[in-house]
């Protein structure tokens, strides 16, 4: 098929010229009196076709490169390394097919979880899964998504502004006629139209065929209007010759490169270079050029196509390949092991298997959908013949549920007995012992985890805070306060400030007397305590500033009796404040540079918001500010009277002595 490009650079055309003229017209200007002929249309349309044509020069294999074989970790680095690569936006492909891996696989991978959840006890409604990489991948892909849009907006304006630029120069070029001056120097000017027009960049789509018809056209008009002498139309011809060998000889390397696609890209490089940024030769070359030209593409042209031969084999090769290896997994699925070795053996050869068939690269997108369908059925029913095996095993489930009962029961024992120092090595066993236990069912497994846990870790808790002896008292109030914990996570919140924290006080005065810990193990009980609350505000219907203002009141009451901890709070605040002031002050230093703008300045509009968030911010921390010092007056004043009372009490201790 012809190309476009072939069309519009046809000798033919620049033959169409006056030929009773004394001084030749441009190359290509036509006849006043012809009618517009059949390659004079096609000529019209040469603009609008270029871009379409570039469009698909170029297949989409050319580009995308194959990504399935990387993991999933693998697949979000990629991206995030092609999104903020300089030159993103030429990647599109390449980040598009990623896109689309990243999804297929990972719509595969959560397919596969929720089974094995189901199967294993659970329910649907009760599955969620969202690894990390997941969460990078979507932060990746919300940047993207805003980049493109940020670029194609930056490029239709800077398109509407070459626009505007093309025109201004055509009303140059009109305005040419009219002067009165030197035949030099108008041409001179006229060739630096000429050079700005080059050099000004592309025009949005719909308006490039008819700006580039205009302009030639007022070209034509400035050529007839100067009746240039043969001199400097000869000058003009020499440098177009010139710059057409070039062309040719850069062509004619191209057909030496062993990169298919990147000669084929140049070559389309090249013919808008010849179509847009050249004007004439004289007559006597333009066959000869146009004819070489046309010979070092059709070079470049036949390679193209062997290669898009060859890519197809390729493809081809690629599905006999995975087709294979859905055979050797047929046979697993169709003589499934009957033992756990011979499971466990199965699956390392069937992950082997999977790993090699996502490595291959791209089939024919014929048969793409029904070969990962079949990839896919095949996985699913191996997983369902697995999971059924182990789901037989309730019997050796059954004696691994007790064997971490027994372990849970042996824990409690040690904490109860007196000599519970003595048993720092077998505490060691028993952890050992408890990842020795085989398989018990996910959910079961969850709850005894968390009891053997609490129990292991109130053992080692005692160990570092020191104490010499069991405490009952201490161990049933330690294990109250954890259940006390637990309930929490169903409570339900008021979404008002006020009612909130009347709401915690009193949990806290509830949770407070279940009893007094010691050490570390106090500590960690009310750090639970805290994030147990945390928790539900998190999660809770209140505004984002009332769940600032309870999360304040929580810290706050924990402290309200430590006067270094408010000491502490109230550096922070002014620092903070400190901090917000120099920020404002630089900002009203710069309102300075507006004092002539309009109101409705954008720029005016953002620092004065800005300010004014800032303003409010220090009010808030002003009043923070305000509720510290009055807690620790409150502080300081209870504990000078708790030392008084002691000094009293010494006092009347000595007189008794006497």
């Amino acid at each position: 098929m012809a190309n476009t490009n072939d069309i519009a650079n046809d000798p033919q055309e620049e033959k169409k010229v006056q030929s009773s003229e004394t001084i030749p017209p441009p190359e290509g200007a036509s006849e006043p009196s012809e009618a517009t002929s059949e390659e004079d249309t096609d000529v019209t349309n040469e603009v609008a076709a270029e871009s379409e044509d570039q469009k698909n020069s170029e297949t989409p294999q050319e580009q995308t490169k194959n990504f399935s074989q990387l993991s999933f970790t693998e697949l979000v680095e990629e991206f995030q390394k092609r999104i903020k690569a300089e030159q993103w936006f030429t990647d599109d492909k390449n980040i598009k097919e990623i896109i689309h891996t990243f999804e297929t696989k990972f719509k595969s991978e959560i397919q596969e979880k929720k089974e094995d959840f189901i199967k294993e006890g659970g329910n649907e409604i009760d599955f969620y899964f969202k690894p990390q990489y997941k969460n990078a991948f979507d932060q990746n892909f919300r940047e993207y998504k805003k980049n493109k849009r940020t670029y194609f907006q930056e490029r239709e304006q800077a398109q509407k502004l070459n626009l505007d630029r093309k025109l201004e120069i055509i009303e140059s070029l009109k305005e040419l006629i009219n002067i009165d001056e030197n035949i030099n120097t108008i041409y001179k000017k006229f060739k630096n139209l000429q050079d700005s027009w080059h050099k000004t960049g592309p025009v949005p789509r719909a308006q490039s065929n008819n700006v580039w018809q205009t302009y030639k056209h007022h070209t034509e008009i400035f050529y007839d209007f100067l009746h240039l002498n043969r001199e400097l139309r000869d000058l003009d011809f020499k440098h177009n010759y010139e710059e057409k060998i070039k062309i040719i000889e850069q062509a004619e390397s191209l057909s030496k490169i062993p990169d298919v696609l990147k000669a084929s890209r140049d070559l389309n490089t090249l013919h808008r270079l010849w179509k847009n940024d050249l004007g004439p030769v004289a007559k006597e070359h333009r066959e000869e050029l146009w004819e070489r030209f046309q010979a070092a593409s059709q070079i470049i042209h036949a390679r193209r196509q062997e290669f898009d031969k060859e890519y197809d084999n390729i493809l081809e090769e690629n599905l006999n390949k995975k087709n294979s290896i859905l055979d050797r997994m047929e046979e697993i699925k169709n003589n499934p092991p009957q033992n756990h070795n011979e499971w466990r053996k199965t699956i390392d050869e069937f992950n082997k298997m999977r790993a090699e068939f996502q490595s291959i690269g791209q089939v024919t997108k014929k048969f793409s959908k029904t070969s990962w369908n079949r990839f896919r059925e095949i996985s699913r029913e191996i997983n369902r013949e697995k999971n059924q095996f182990y789901k037989s095993q309730k019997a050796e489930q059954k004696k691994n549920i007790d064997l971490k009962k027994a372990l849970i029961t042996e824990v409690k024992e040690i904490l109860e007995n007196e000599d519970w120092r003595s048993y720092n090595n077998r505490m060691k066993n028993i952890q050992k012992d408890w990842r020795s236990v085989g398989f018990i069912p996910r959910k079961l497994s969850n709850t005894l985890w968390e009891e053997f846990r609490s129990q292991c870790n109130l053992y080692f808790e005692r160990i570092k805070s020191g104490y010499q002896r069991i405490n009952k008292n201490e161990l049933e109030a330690y294990q109250n306060k954890e259940t006390f914990i637990k309930s929490i996570a169903g409570i339900q919140m008021p979404p008002e400030l006020e009612p909130f924290k009347e709401f915690f006080n009193y949990q806290w005065e509830e949770f407070s007397k279940l009893g007094q810990l010691s050490g570390n193990t106090n500590s960690k009980s009310i750090e639970d305590f805290n994030k147990a609350f945390i928790a539900l505000i998190d999660k809770s219907d209140m505004e984002k500033s009332v769940k600032a203002e309870a999360k304040n009141h929580i810290h706050f009451s924990l402290i309200k009796d430590d006067e270094n901890g408010l000491s502490h709070e109230i550096q922070n605040i002014k620092k903070i404040i400190e901090e917000f002031k120099s920020e404002a002050r630089q900002l009203e230093n710069n309102l300075e540079y507006f004092s002539n703008s309009s109101a409705d300045n954008p720029l005016l509009i953002d620092v004065t918001s800005k300010l004014n968030r800032l303003k409010s911010e220090i009010e808030k921390h002003k009043e923070k500010l305000i509720g510290l010092r009055k807690l620790k007056r409150e502080a300081v004043a209870r504990n000078t009277a708790d030392q008084e009372e002691s000094i009293d009490e010494e006092g009347i201790e000595g007189e008794t002595e006497v």
